[in-house]
């Protein structure tokens, strides 16, 4: 049964800007370090980190806890390439279904959030 669902889109530019602009220190705020690895594999990092930005965006708001903050989440990738949120400090038991897609300007995410 599903219990909540969320949605984001994110402009890539404005996370490359917030990137320029506060460096190192946005991105340790927003992301986890595995995020941040797997960002810096490629060639266009911010299309990776606006999608993970969106997806964390998209869990916040299916989940619907006010506790949760960006290092609470880590999305990764399970080894066929889909992607998955990790939970730090909370004891989160239900099933969260996430989807990441990005073109140049922008990225977008969705998750669903069941029993």
């Amino acid at each position: 049964m599903i219990i909540g669902t969320g949605i984001d889109i994110i402009e890539v530019e404005r996370i490359q800007r917030a990137v320029e602009r506060w460096g190192e220190d946005f991105l340790k705020y927003v992301f986890t370090p595995i995020e941040i690895k797997h960002a810096k594999r490629f060639k266009f990092p911010f299309r990776h980190y606006a999608g993970r930005f969106a997806a964390k965006e998209a869990i916040f708001k299916a989940m619907g806890l006010p506790d949760l903050t960006w290092q609470s989440v880590s999305i990764i990738n399970d080894p066929s390439g889909k992607p998955v949120c990790r939970f730090h400090r909370i004891d989160f038991k239900k099933r969260i279904s996430i989807s990441i897609s990005h073109s140049r300007d922008y990225a977008v995410a969705s998750a669903i959030v069941e029993e």
